[in-house]
């Protein structure tokens, strides 16, 4: 399985660069989540263990959420409406522009980046 989907996301990532394309839920989250969430979302990644909290595995959100997927609030921490520490504030979420409308930003390709990065950590879930 991890092998699987590390080739996934390799492939994603080759694909959406050489195409000039907007990159895809897994290429997203290689470029923006993995660092602390690990390739896999378990929380492993190569900054994990320099936080001062506990990075959450990402591949449980559904378990621990009663078996559904709490997709809204996944929305609301990407894209700043529900700020956490480890992310940062608001104004400066820890990936810049790339989930909030700045001043030139198009709302519409901001939300189709979040919907793709929601897609992708709904197919990390435990089945």
């Amino acid at each position: 399985m991890r092998t699987t989907l590390l080739a996934g996301l390799a492939a994603s990532v080759c694909c959406a660069s050489a195409q000039g394309a907007e990159p895809d839920g897994a290429a997203l989250f290689l470029n923006h989540c993995a660092a602390c969430h690990g390739t896999t979302g378990e929380g492993d990644g190569p900054v994990a263990g320099v936080m001062s909290i506990t990075v959450p595995n990402l591949r449980t959100l559904a378990r621990r959420n009663g078996g559904e997927l709490p997709e809204d609030r996944i929305a609301a921490y990407i894209d700043g409406r529900a700020p956490t520490d480890a992310h940062g504030g608001r104004q400066m979420p820890i990936w810049g522009d790339v989930f909030r409308v700045s001043q030139d930003g198009d709302e519409a390709v901001v939300a189709a980046r979040i919907k793709v990065l929601v897609w992708f950590i709904s197919e990390l879930q435990y089945r």
